[in-house]
């Protein structure tokens, strides 16, 4: 555990190297919710910055990469699968935000589509919602 004058010396030296301030009068005067909220926008800052890196490397990696002899395909077909910011995002916002949720949006491919639905039946298979086949067909005889 830190101590108070570990903190402050933490919270100067932040806001010096990283928040743009260049007075320590300055510092003294920002409330520790104002110092929150600068690091959680320095951070999503930072974020953004890492998926422009990504961005430029999955550009270039297109142009150059690629997977098989005879057939050349791209080992990269989709940005996400290289830089994931929404998590990124994510990761940052719930350091901060102890009731901060990420919206999950609806997944678009097939696979993961069958993903989800396979999960979905061993989830209510699990809970006795689904009747295995053989035992219906032994209900329907009897």
């Amino acid at each position: 555990k830190k101590t108070s004058e570990q903190e402050y010396h933490e919270i100067l030296l932040n806001s010096l190297a990283y928040l743009g301030f260049h007075s320590i009068g300055d510092i003294n005067r920002m409330t520790l919710v104002e110092y929150q909220l600068y690091m959680e926008a320095y951070q999503l800052k930072r974020v953004a910055q890492q998926r422009d890196i990504f961005m430029q490397a999955f550009a270039n990696q297109i142009v150059k990469s690629t997977k098989g002899k005879n057939n050349p395909k791209l080992v990269y077909t989709k940005f996400d699968q290289l830089f994931d910011e929404e998590k990124e995002i994510s990761k940052v916002r719930s350091s901060f935000e102890p009731d901060y949720v990420m919206d999950k949006p609806e997944p678009t491919n097939a696979q993961e589509i069958f993903a989800k639905r396979v999960a979905e039946f061993h989830r209510l298979k699990k809970a006795g919602q689904i009747i295995p086949l053989s035992e219906r067909k032994r209900r329907e005889v009897n």
